[in-house]
């Protein structure tokens, strides 16, 4: 999940241009709550729902469903997710 939180991180920081307190006006989101996950703290998967909320523009989002993309592919770990959670049903 390294490669995902990373991702996010850099995303905020250079694409968008955002400080934490900047997501958390826009979002509602806790500072603390995306700090943890950006910093490998939390690994929930629901937290991407605040990046996608922060793509203003059809560029951002074209950017971030890219890197995020490539991020998840990298980790691995959503892809084995998937796959145990479908075995276990």
């Amino acid at each position: 999940m390294q490669n995902t939180q990373e991702f996010c991180r850099e995303f905020r920081r250079n694409t968008l241009k955002m400080t934490l307190q900047d997501v958390e006006h826009k979002t509602g989101t806790n500072i603390k709550t995306v700090w943890a996950f950006e910093n490998g703290k939390s690994s929930n998967i629901n937290h991407l729902k605040v990046y996608m909320k922060l793509c203003s523009t059809l560029e951002h989002r074209r950017i971030f469903i890219n890197g995020i993309s490539k991020a998840v592919l990298l980790d691995g770990d959503l892809n084995n997710d998937l796959c145990n959670s479908n075995h276990e049903q």
